[in-house]
């Protein structure tokens, strides 16, 4: 066995939309889920509201209990041309004379979790519309109005919401491989679009972990986890 570096190229990023909340029945094989309660008797595979699990693969599921209830999550890529997580843990000063002329501090216990995902602004070529995840995050920060010249007229209003937060660190894992993502719940804390000359449009975002679980994930991958 040898240990290796991988270069960035090699990382996943995406987003988690949810889709109809289960409240009974078993899950549905290889999928992504959030948990939103946890029952008494429940045999979910973590016992933490806003943890995300995926589902195993084959016939043998996972039996929603009375109180337990979970999103069903889909995963839409995130283009970029850089990402960065940051984790950086508190500190409380302790400094007191017997510390001979030096600071002192201990852990308060509290970790924060920041990033950055950097990329481009995509347009549809047909239509000359900002592409879907483009539009999307434009619309967390602005209202949109669409007109289509003929007297009809749209607002949506911005909603910043949380997004849930899919980074795989090494997507060229092979079935029977260990892929290891990062999952955060996380709120876009900033935006910057525009484009010098001679540059393509930039769509670059930092975030920040919202309120949630957080976790790095390792699956043994299967036929239907390789990306």
């Amino acid at each position: 066995m040898s240990v290796i570096s991988l270069s960035g190229a090699k990382t996943y990023a995406g987003g988690g939309a949810r889709g109809v909340l289960l409240t009974t029945g078993d899950t549905t094989a290889d999928t992504w889920y959030e948990i939103k309660s946890v029952g008494v008797a429940s045999a979910l595979p973590i016992d933490k509201v806003s943890a995300v699990f995926r589902s195993p693969t084959g016939a043998t599921q996972i039996t929603l209990a009375a109180g337990d209830s979970v999103y069903p999550l889909t995963i839409s890529q995130i283009c970029k041309t850089d990402a960065e997580v940051t984790f950086e843990e508190g500190t409380i000063d302790v400094t007191d004379d017997c510390e001979n002329g030096y600071n002192a501090s201990i852990l308060d216990g509290y970790t924060s979790v920041s990033g950055t995902l950097n990329g481009f602004a995509k347009f549809d070529d047909d239509t000359g519309e900002l592409a879907t995840g483009t539009s999307s995050i434009f619309g967390r920060f602005m209202n949109s109005i669409t007109d289509d010249s003929a007297g009809a007229y749209v607002e949506t209003l911005a909603e910043n919401e949380t997004l849930m937060l899919f980074i795989l660190l090494n997507k060229n894992a092979e079935v029977g491989d260990i892929q290891n993502w990062l999952i955060i719940p996380v709120i876009l804390t900033g935006f910057a679009s525009g484009a010098g000359l001679k540059d393509a449009q930039k769509r670059d975002i930092t975030w920040t972990k919202a309120q949630g679980y957080t976790s790095l994930y390792k699956r043994t991958a299967t036929a239907g986890d390789i990306i």
